[in-house]
């Protein structure tokens, strides 16, 4: 499972939830009307913990010179983080929307991210970041969330059966 795959869900979901437009936070296009939702994935892939698990097993041959080789598939359980921000016309409603946001991701949603193995691992606080632009201020609160997925990278290793030896010695 990818961090963008795990991002798709959860946006989708947000969305239909929430009933509110969810945009990515670096969107060049016109902004949404109040109230919205952005995102942004702030880190892609964080550092694991340790080796992968390695798990092998016999699989058939690609090779008509052999009978099996070994698939060797490497697991492992990194995280990512995405940046949640609410806009919302008053600083009250931001924060709500924020707050709402925040239950959503880290409760309705732990089933639906538990069946494509991922889980929130970690929920940062919910904090005012409100921008003044020009001569008004715009409203906005949000926080992180640490999403853990399980990926798996697997490679094929050629097995050499029987090898077939011929000439002299070595002396």
């Amino acid at each position: 499972m990818s961090a963008v795959t795990v991002t798709k869900l959860i946006v989708k979901r947000l969305h239909e939830i929430l009933n509110l437009p969810v945009v990515p936070t670096d969107n060049v296009g016109k902004k949404p009307d109040y109230p919205y939702v952005s995102y942004k994935i702030t880190t892609a892939r964080g550092k694991t913990e340790g080796q992968p698990i390695i798990e092998s097993e016999l699989v058939t041959s690609t090779n008509p010179l052999f009978e099996f080789d070994i698939k060797e598939t490497a697991i492992e359980q990194p995280t990512f983080t995405i940046s949640f921000m609410a806009y919302a016309a008053a600083a009250f409603d931001a924060n709500g929307l924020a707050q709402l946001t925040l239950d959503t991701v880290n409760h309705s949603l732990y089933y639906e991210l538990q069946d494509i193995n991922a889980v929130v691992a970690d929920v940062e606080a919910v904090g005012d970041r409100t921008i003044q632009i020009v001569d008004h201020y715009e409203h906005r609160y949000g926080f992180d969330a640490i999403i853990r997925i399980t990926t798996e990278a697997s490679r094929i290793v050629e097995t050499m059966e029987e090898i077939n030896i011929t000439g002299g010695t070595n002396e």
